[in-house]
């Protein structure tokens, strides 16, 4: 999904020698982070971090003074304060560590993990959930008359396109209390990169079902969906929350793997998900955390 080739070829050269010389300290970290979790410290912090594609080239991706994250409202006003044009990569990359982590390998979300090397990735802070994934998918063509697959002249293989609507999104959850037996959370999601100061409302706007706006797109995985206020017009929705298996949790050691051998000169779009890897691994501590148990799956519905 996406087309992010606006800086990608020229930034892959810029950036290869930069992965090369990664900090010997990032792999050192690969020994002693535990396969089921563990911690990682490296020698970068939020503070310093810097993107190319956020702000303009090398705009410092530092967490807003004044500024934390507590709630999906702290979010819009965090991200508010950045300097824009802003990427994920550099939100990301602005969330103070250390922070409580788990990653997933997933196909059942609206955001689904891209096999095990890019899996669903998910900093909790509190109550608060920021879920992300840090490579795009890429989509079959299709043709506009006929609805079928595009197929390339020469290979005959259908045609595709990645990152095709040029966004990525980072899908936020609060939890609430309720007297219900499995937890409930507040839903939404923000599309990326952001360009503007986004509205109180806008992340909800995004899960909105269709135009009559009585429904989020979240109901159709997520049980006991009721609506918990209004904002700007737009209805705000609560729902169950949902834990991935423990059996598809993908270890912190072997994305710490990942990310140190990542290099943005080994395929068109790589240079994407070596940024997002540097933006979630590359910047502090994470502690593993598992979802409760008493949270079930999208398999318990």
């Amino acid at each position: 999904m996406r087309l992010l080739a606006f800086c990608g070829r020229s930034r892959q050269r810029r950036q290869g020698l930069l992965w090369r010389a990664k900090p010997l300290l990032v792999v050192l970290a690969l020994f002693v982070a535990g396969c089921d979790g563990g911690a990682l410290a490296t020698n970068s912090s939020a503070g310093n971090a810097s993107s190319s594609v956020a702000g303009g080239v090398d705009a410092p991706c530092e967490a807003p003074v004044g500024h934390s994250l507590s709630d999906i409202a702290s979010v819009v006003d965090w991200i508010n304060a950045m300097p824009k044009p802003l990427s994920l990569a550099c939100f990301v990359k602005s969330i103070p560590r250390p922070v409580y982590y788990n990653a997933t390998l997933s196909s059942f979300s609206a955001q689904p993990s891209i096999g095990k090397r890019s899996p669903r990735v998910f900093f909790m802070i509190d109550k608060l959930i920021l879920t992300m994934v840090p490579d795009e998918k890429s989509d079959t063509v299709k043709d506009p008359l006929t609805g079928k697959n595009l197929k390339d002249p020469e290979t005959g293989l259908d045609v595709k396109v990645w990152d095709a609507d040029g966004s990525q999104l980072l899908e936020l959850s609060f939890e609430v209390e309720t007297d219900l037996e499995a937890p409930q959370s507040i839903k939404g999601e923000l599309k990326f990169p952001i360009t503007d100061t986004l509205p109180r409302n806008a992340p909800y706007v995004k899960i909105n079902f269709d135009d009559d706006n009585d429904l989020s797109i979240c109901a159709f995985c997520h049980d006991t969906e009721v609506e918990v206020t209004v904002l700007d017009g737009q209805p705000v929705y609560r729902s169950e929350m949902l834990r991935n298996r423990r059996d598809t949790e993908v270890p912190l050691g072997f994305m710490l793997n990942e990310y140190a051998a990542c290099d943005p000169e080994r395929g068109e779009n790589e240079w994407y998900r070596c940024e997002m890897l540097d933006a979630i691994y590359g910047q502090g501590t994470l502690v593993w955390l598992s979802f409760p148990e008493s949270m079930p799956t999208i398999f318990d519905l």
